[in-house]
């Protein structure tokens, strides 16, 4: 006799296995997923970015967990001079100074967007390998803690 696993069975299965799990092995296994999932966004991004002389935007670009709602944040991050990132991202008007002097303005890049656009289906193929690497992982370790 030969068993035969559907998606809408697998997405089913997947889904009573989560509902029996807590909230901190959730953590663990989204976390895990999601962290290896979004370098390759991470990377095309800090390529596409415009660089300036230190470097300091382009570094800046990583992840961030938001545990409450078991998801990542993928941009620049604020204390290592990605601050000014989001003028990179979308651009500025031109300003004018009381006297009547410009201030300038900032062309959008929209580096982010395009980062997303190119890996996309890279990323999101990866969250799935590597959601099953964790379950697997998380099942492997249990059953070892049991024994």
């Amino acid at each position: 006799m030969e068993l035969t696993i559907d998606k809408t069975n697998q997405i089913k299965v997947l889904e009573d296995f989560f509902h029996s799990l807590s909230t901190a092995d959730k953590r663990k296994i989204f976390t895990a997923g999601y962290k290896k999932a979004a370098k390759p966004l991470i990377s095309a991004a800090r390529a596409l970015v415009p660089t300036g002389k230190t470097l300091k935007t382009q570094k800046s670009i990583g992840s961030a967990m938001i545990p409450q709602e078991n998801a990542i944040l993928v941009g620049a991050r604020y204390r290592n001079g990605g601050w000014k990132a989001h003028f990179l991202e979308h651009g500025t008007v031109e300003r004018f100074r009381k006297n009547g002097g410009s201030t300038g303005s900032i062309k959008a890049t929209h580096y982010m967007e395009k980062a997303y656009n190119e890996t996309e289906d890279q990323v999101f193929g990866a969250i799935e390998k590597e959601w099953y690497k964790a379950i697997d992982r998380f099942i492997t370790a249990t059953n070892k803690r049991l024994k």
